[in-house]
């Protein structure tokens, strides 16, 4: 295995303890009729680092909306990464950025987030950019490093720095999120099988107060089905409105099961004891906060027709 051996100081973990580098909370969102609408990070296995993306209306998807990233970076004692004993001269401009690796969709970027010069005062950067619908597949890998912006004039004693623009000088730190099948709180599965109808879904948990919606919940599409041309985005033949028939049935068979199921539906429509991002509280959510009537077939039926005739 080949090693990467610097020829410059970089940020090791003695400079990154003294930088007080201090990040906020990743956050992600999609735009929809020009509104802004919350998106989840929910931690994979009790990861620090990989997480999926969760929208707990079931609507976001990512060939479907844009994906917007936000956070704030601060820096306090930041002063140590100049001069003979840092990562670049005295009077030079350092970078912070955002590289972004996209494997399965063959795609990588760079986007910058502010600079840091050698002073004394506090750095409060924000970050706030937008990726295009469908230009993220997969899992997706965020670094935020640091970088030499402007060289400048170094000193004799600082001749051993960095001295070329855009040299990568130190990783702060590391995320990683997963798009598709478990990306979204409604995941869509294709499968091929001239046996079987154009779309139908499946219920799979024993305790809904407690196992996860994206991982009990899925509505297959049937490729092999004469009517699919109509749900393939990449065709012209593409019907929006029947996609919506399809996942207002679909919610409307997950809804109506969990109701058979009494001991569990009272703490669902309570909000007792609801384990995160658990079928159950899904659908509390659906009642609550999207208040869609559930009192009867009929009113379920329309209700939830209306709200994806409204919302999407």
């Amino acid at each position: 295995m080949a090693a990467n051996i610097s020829l410059f100081p970089t940020i090791n973990d003695e400079l990154l303890g003294k930088i007080r580098f201090q990040p906020s909370l990743y956050e992600f969102y999609y735009v929809r009729a020009d509104q802004e609408y919350p998106l989840r990070a929910e931690a994979i296995d009790s990861s620090v680092t990989v997480h999926k993306i969760v929208d707990d209306e079931g609507i976001w998807a990512p060939d479907d909306y844009n994906l917007c990233v936000k956070r704030r970076y601060s820096l306090r004692t930041y002063q140590c990464l100049f001069g003979e004993n840092g990562i670049a001269c005295k009077n030079a401009v350092l970078g912070l950025a955002l590289m972004w690796t996209s494997a399965d969709s063959k795609q990588r970027g760079v986007i910058p987030i502010g600079d840091i010069e050698n002073s004394q005062r506090d750095i409060d950067m924000n970050l706030n950019y937008e990726f295009l619908e469908a230009q993220l597949r997969g899992e997706v890998e965020f670094t935020t490093v640091v970088y030499l912006k402007n060289v400048g004039t170094p000193l004799w004693n600082e001749e051993h720095l960095a001295d070329e623009y855009g040299c990568l000088l130190g990783e702060l730190d590391k995320f990683v999120i997963k798009l598709d099948g478990n990306g979204s709180v409604f995941p869509m599965y294709e499968v091929n099988d001239p046996s079987q109808p154009l779309w139908y879904v499946k219920c799979d948990w024993e305790d809904p107060t407690y196992e996860q919606f994206s991982e009990c919940v899925s509505i297959y599409i049937n490729t092999a089905h004469k009517n699919y041309k109509y749900l393939d985005k990449t065709k012209k033949t593409f019907d929006e409105q029947l996609l919506k028939e399809i996942m207002a049935g679909a919610l409307i068979v997950i809804i109506t099961k969990l109701k058979e199921q009494e001991n569990y539906w009272s703490a669902t429509t309570t909000g007792d004891d609801l384990q995160s991002g658990s079928v159950s509280a899904a659908v509390y959510y659906f009642i609550n906060a999207l208040e869609w009537d559930v009192s009867t077939l009929d009113a379920m039926s329309l209700s939830i027709r209306k709200f994806f005739d409204q919302r999407m």
